[in-house]
């Protein structure tokens, strides 16, 4: 029985051993600056593509634009209020600054045709 207890204990801290340097090699991939600490804002960035000192590509989940995204900004996403999507059609979002709170952008993409 207590071959067994060892032989489970030591497969649970190899396994746990492997799950955490895995995950210290992914996180070490990405780029050590505000914007790539946050998960959601780091869905939309392209680690690869600086495109200029403190900007990353910022990729739209609409698929209908890119800009230019400050990599001290993060995306708020605490509630459905804060990043709004509508298909292809519409989509809006702030993102605030990580060193100053009282800086922030809102953005607003709409490609819908308005009645008159």
């Amino acid at each position: 029985m207590k071959k067994h207890t060892k032989t489970i204990i030591a497969v649970i801290i190899g396994v746990t051993i492997l799950i955490g340097g895995v995950w210290i090699i992914n996180e070490s991939r990405y780029p050590n600056v505000p914007a790539f600490n946050d998960h959601f804002t780091r869905k939309f960035l392209n680690k690869d593509k600086k495109v200029d000192d403190g900007f990353y590509e910022f990729e739209s989940k609409t698929g209908q634009y890119t800009m230019w995204f400050p990599e001290e900004y993060q995306l708020l996403h605490e509630n459905e209020q804060q990043y709004v999507k509508e298909g292809k059609v519409y989509e809006r979002y702030r993102a605030v600054s990580n060193s100053n709170e009282l800086e922030y952008m809102t953005v607003e993409f709409s490609n819908k045709i308005k009645k008159k």
